[in-house]
């Protein structure tokens, strides 16, 4: 039985594209401890093998002093035997990390786009896999692979793509996990990690990122931990998700119709933030939708100071202004004509033309109001 670590797309040194710098600065430390975090794991849990599928840095980003903490983890991890297929965001590439940098002995990095093999007799156990050696790789790089001795535990390190056939990033289809006849592929390249699946007696699971980086990337990250053994029963499998991320992002929508001031506004965010524990952890972003008073007006500023208490907050506002059409309807003024105008629109339009409509409709009563409040004749 080998005690197993899955892990893939940690990017370190991966820019945060965030508002605030300093945030974005922090995000990058926390990325870095998160990885520190998975490798203090693998010690006191006497990891065996741990698989890096792919996107362990970032190409363009890295930096000495993250390659030389990588280094020092890696060393430290002595007992455990570490496999790394560069993906394409660390390509084996002339001046890529890993060519230009001497890992220690338990450290083994495929070097080639052609599948290869590393075998550890003392787990019984070989690792096979490729590596990106630039942005791209167009072909489907198992196809044909098949481990050589069905006895041992076979494993696959893969950074490749089971979600497009026509992807650049390595396409690989589960009927090519089905026929390979391994125990167990360990995918990365998808951040949004799920659970372990079955094609024919293959197991594999994209293992997600460590950290998220982006509100296209919410929730909890971390890697798939857990121990694999083989004998004529068949192949035992026991993966379990472990958390390392320090933060989360959340993306909540919220239906706020019939909403008419902030503090009502504040309120049904609360009620979200509430229900799902969101806290100092948590970078939230809230898509407010619905219909609302016209008059309504606020920022992410405003809210953030009614809200309780969340790492980082921001809003987007989706919602379309309620008016009252028959006032609307019967007004003499340009107001009416304006909103005559728009009727087939917002009334029998595609979502689309009703959702533009109602945006026309509101910027301008709310420049004719504007005026109208200046003394202009409107």
């Amino acid at each position: 039985m080998v005690k197993i670590l899955h892990t893939a797309d940690i990017h370190l040194d991966s820019p945060f594209a965030l508002e605030d710098s300093c945030i974005s600065q922090t995000r990058k430390n926390e990325l870095r401890e998160a990885f520190t975090d998975m490798m203090k794991y693998v010690r006191e849990r006497d990891v065996r093998l741990l698989l890096i599928a792919g996107d362990l840095f970032e190409y363009e980003y890295a930096t000495k002093e993250t390659v030389s903490l990588v280094l020092s983890e890696f060393e430290r991890a002595c007992r455990c035997e570490i496999v790394i297929s560069p993906g394409n965001h660390d390509p084996y590439a002339e001046n890529g990390v890993y060519r230009k940098t001497v890992f220690p002995e338990n450290v083994h990095i495929f070097s080639s786009e052609t599948p290869a093999k590393f075998s550890f007799p003392d787990l019984n156990t070989d690792v096979y896999g490729y590596a990106f050696c630039g942005k791209f790789m167009e072909r489907n790089p198992i196809a044909s692979l098949r481990p050589d001795n069905p006895d041992r535990i076979n494993i696959l390190c893969a950074h490749a793509d089971l979600m497009s056939p026509i992807s650049k990033y390595a396409p690989v289809n589960e009927g090519d996990i089905y026929a390979s006849g391994f125990d167990y592929v360990a995918l990365g390249h998808v951040h949004n990690g799920g659970e372990i699946k079955k094609a024919g007696q293959t197991f594999y699971a994209y293992s997600g990122c460590l950290e998220g980086r982006d509100f296209g990337e919410c929730g909890y990250k971390g890697a798939f931990f857990g121990e694999i053994d083989k004998n004529e029963n068949g192949v035992f499998l026991n993966l379990n998700p472990v958390r390392f991320s320090r933060r989360r992002y959340a993306l909540e929508k919220i239906d706020v119709t019939g909403c008419t001031d902030i503090s009502e506004l504040a309120r049904q965010i609360n009620d979200v933030i509430i229900a799902n524990g969101y806290g100092d952890d948590t970078m939230l972003r809230v898509d407010l939708q619905g219909n609302v008073s016209p008059d309504l007006e606020f920022s992410s500023e405003q809210l953030k100071g009614l809200i309780r208490p969340v790492f980082s907050f921001s809003v987007s506002d989706n919602t379309l202004p309620l008016y009252d059409c028959e006032l609307l309807r019967d007004d003499p003024t340009v107001r009416g004509a304006l909103f005559k105008r728009l009727l087939p629109s917002l009334t029998s339009g595609t979502p689309e033309d009703r959702e533009i409509a109602a945006l026309a409709l509101r910027y301008a009563l709310a420049a004719l109001n504007s005026n109208l409040d200046s003394g202009k004749q409107v």
